[in-house]
This record gives structure tokens, sequence and C-alpha cells, in this order.
């Protein structure tokens, strides 16, 4: 299916669930009173779960996924995608704020990715939560250095901030493929 049509249908099916339940709570009450009350009461709580987060790992995979290629920490690294240095240590570091951060950036991010590396790097939760401690540690990010990064790797670094520009909607409409996605992904 492809995503836009997805995005047509789920509001539908969204909307069709809330009129049964409601319709199903309104028959089983027949009090408006009794819904309204039951919509004040707190939802029972959620237990999530959340990686263990390790900025030294995260900067091992900094450099070893090929993020170090584009982004840049303490001087080190390309330009093309958003400077990552922390400037220093928060209090907590929220992955999901950093994965939301990178999902913004996704068409551009993974569209660069194909082509200077030739596929999409595939990210796991441990991996973002991994990389959100190192962006968030400048006591980790002072370990990475020019020498930290093996010298081949070095010449691939990207210094034109590509991450500037709006025109990744081009490179799809161009029909450059992204490895890693169906047709029907686009």
């Amino acid at each position: 299916m492809k995503l836009p049509v997805l995005f047509k249908i789920l509001p539908v099916l969204a909307l069709a669930g809330t009129v049964a339940c409601g319709e199903d709570a309104a028959q089983e009450t027949n009090k408006p009173d009794a819904v309204r009350e039951g919509l004040t009461q707190p939802p029972a709580p959620v237990m999530a779960e959340t990686p263990d987060m390790n900025a030294r790992r995260g900067r091992l995979q900094f450099i070893t996924r090929g993020c170090v290629i584009c982004h840049q920490v303490n001087g080190v690294g390309g330009t093309a995608a958003p400077d990552l240095s922390a400037a220093s240590a928060p209090d907590a570091v929220n992955p999901l704020d950093f994965s939301a951060r990178m999902w913004r950036g996704a068409p551009a991010m993974t569209a660069l990715q194909a082509v200077e590396l030739g596929y999409v790097i595939d990210l796991d939760a441990q991996d973002i939560a991994d990389l959100a401690a190192f962006a968030a540690s400048p006591e980790e990010q002072k370990l990475l250095t020019e020498e930290s990064i093996p010298a081949e790797m070095r010449d691939w670094f990207i210094d034109a901030p590509h991450w500037r520009s709006d025109d990744w909607a081009d490179y799809l409409q161009r029909g450059e493929r992204i490895p890693g996605l169906d047709e029907e992904d686009y």
C-alpha cells in the first residue's frame, strides 16, 4: 500500500473505531454523565521499555556506522548534516527526542546515505539510544578525534551543508531509488 493512501485511510478507520466505541459506551450506560466522568479519570499506566544508554557504544557507532561522514562533533567529521557537538551534559537524555530529530531529517539522511555509501544505515532502538547518549556527552565526545577515525574514512567527510537544502523531494522525483526501500514505500 502506498503511504499517501494509508494516510487517507487511517483517519477514516480511527473515526469509525471512535464512533463504534462511543456507541458501545453510550449503550452500556445510557448516561452522558457516566461517559464524561469516565473521560476525567486518569488512564491506566503503560509500562515502557527503554534500552540502557551507553555513550561509549554511541561514539563507536558514530564512527563505524558512518555518521561521522556527514555529522561533525567538536570539529571532527563532515558538515553535510547538523553538528552534534554537546555544549554541556544535560540532566537527562531522551532517546525519543533524539529519534524524533532523526525522523525529521530521515528523507535527506537516507537519500544522502544511498548516494554516498550505496546503502541506508540500519539502526535499532539500542543503536539510537547509544547515539543519543553520545550526542549528549561532552566527556565522550572529547574522545572523538581526527586520529580515532580510520584514515580512508576521513577522505569521505562531506563538507557541503546538504541538510540546509530542501531538494530531497526532487531527489525522489528524479526516480533515484533509495536502496532497501521497495517502490511502494516511496
